[in-house]
């Protein structure tokens, strides 16, 4: 065969190659105006080459025969047929969109991921799941974080965390149909479900907590009271003050209940004062009785801060409880003092005597014998009437220039309807309680008395 017509043969081949292209070319382009183009998924399924109701009608059957996988916690799971949820294409807006964008992507691997593509017969899901023992309430295990309890001996161990499987019903049916409308065939249930707990055994907060805790409760404070009784902190009290945050960690509440054990304190260690010693003008050291009822009582502040230092120590300790300083009456230098047998006062100022003079307290054969004992000024006024009822029933009313009342209605005053004071004049003629006095001295007195001076009435 000669070289030209070899020639020609090649540009006959050549030609019809050519147009075969150029038919192919056009073909495809022709065609692709209706089917998805090569290398085309939707949702994981191949969908090249078919046309919106083709590729539908793939999808249907894709997901009707796929076998669901359910997972769960505790490594359960489940399955069944994609068909027992009658899926189908939820319509075909989706599937023409992404027609749309396939000559954007022509020859490119494309995989359009569609969330609500299927529907699902929404009720045969709920039935599913309810069907399924985990969702029996036997088999619900709550997740618990570790825990702080107290064993027999009131110390704390730590109880451990427990892994749960609650999960609620409802939020998994909307969970498997979201799932199942978006074409998912394995559907991990764990991740709505409620397993991990926040705080485990190891934690070290925890740990160190407990620890701490512990070591306070070791603390024992005991008390040895006025009556011989005593009063004791330690862990069956101290119990009580643990109390676990909303973080789920644990304190014990120090402040708020020593305040509180200190009270208890306070009222157990209350006693009566009945006397006290007095250096009485002219005979010497006497007991006096304090006349209205008068208690001994501990300083709380004190008690208070020598608990929480204990109790930071964590060491044992015995106490005696620290009372509040009482007025030391033998050495007093600033009082006014009154002898009802000698029926006499006195008024020392910084040790000296700036009044004495003898006075008329109440009558004793009218009953109204003046009480001993000792008062402090109530308040103090000039120019005012005193008014009562005598024995009789009727009513008196005195002026008096200087009224010092200390007891109730009883109190000092000048008495200017007097001529004489002192003696046995009390016995048979005395006042109604108050204490009698010469205008002068009442006025001296009034003028240098105050509500922190004590007034101490006794009988020799």
């Amino acid at each position: 065969m000669t070289r030209q017509r070899v020639g020609k043969i090649l540009n006959i081949v050549v030609f019809i190659c050519v147009i075969f292209i150029f038919l192919l070319v056009f073909l495809l382009a022709f065609f692709a105006k209706d089917v998805f183009s090569y290398n085309t998924y939707i949702n994981g399924v191949e969908c090249s080459f078919y046309s919106i109701d083709g590729a539908k009608n793939k999808l249907e059957r894709v997901m009707n025969n796929s076998q669901i996988t359910l997972l769960f916690a505790d490594n359960k799971e489940y399955t069944c047929l994609g068909a027992h949820f009658e899926i189908k294409i939820n319509n075909l807006d989706s599937l023409e969109e992404v027609m749309k964008k396939q000559s954007e992507n022509t020859g490119k691997e494309t995989n359009y991921d569609l969330q609500d593509l299927f529907t699902v017969n929404e009720d045969k899901v709920k039935e599913y799941l309810q069907s399924l023992s985990i969702f029996r309430e036997n088999n619900i295990r709550k997740t618990q974080n570790a825990t702080l309890e107290l064993d027999k001996n009131n110390r704390l161990y730590i109880k451990p965390e427990v892994y749960g499987n609650e999960i609620n019903l409802d939020e998994a049916c909307d969970f498997m149909i979201k799932s199942l409308k978006a074409g998912k065939t394995v559907i991990d249930f764990k991740e709505i479900t409620n397993m991990n707990p926040k705080i485990l055994s190891t934690d070290k907060k925890l740990i160190e907590q407990k620890e701490n805790i512990n070591e306070i409760l070791s603390t024992t404070i005991k008390y040895n009271l006025y009556d011989g009784s005593t009063l004791t902190l330690d862990s069956n009290t101290m119990k009580d003050w643990i109390y676990q945050s909303d973080d789920g960690y644990y304190g014990i509440d120090i402040d708020k209940n020593v305040t509180k054990f200190v009270d208890l304190l306070a009222k157990k260690s209350k006693y009566s004062l009945t006397s006290t010693k007095f250096r009485a003008t002219g005979i010497g050291v006497i007991n006096i009785s304090f006349g209205k009822k008068k208690y001994a009582t501990i300083n709380k502040e004190k008690e208070i801060d020598r608990i929480k230092e204990q109790l930071s120590s964590k060491k044992d300790a015995k106490f005696d409880p620290i009372y509040n300083q009482l007025p030391d009456y033998l050495n007093i230098n600033t009082y006014v003092e009154l002898d009802l047998n000698r029926q006499h006062i006195w008024m020392y100022v910084n040790g000296k005597c700036i009044v004495e003079s003898p006075f008329v307290s109440g009558s004793v054969a009218g009953g109204y014998a003046t009480p001993v004992g000792i008062y402090y000024l109530t308040y103090k006024t000039t120019n005012t009437f005193l008014e009562g009822y005598n024995g009789d029933g009727s009513k008196y009313s005195s002026f008096v220039n200087y009224w010092m009342p200390f007891n109730g209605g009883i109190g000092l005053h000048d008495a200017t309807w007097r001529s004489k004071f002192g003696g046995n004049i009390y016995l048979t003629n005395g006042s109604h309680g108050c204490i009698n006095l010469p205008y002068s001295v009442a006025q001296k007195i009034y003028n240098n008395i105050n509500t922190s001076i004590p007034i101490i009435l006794y009988n020799s």
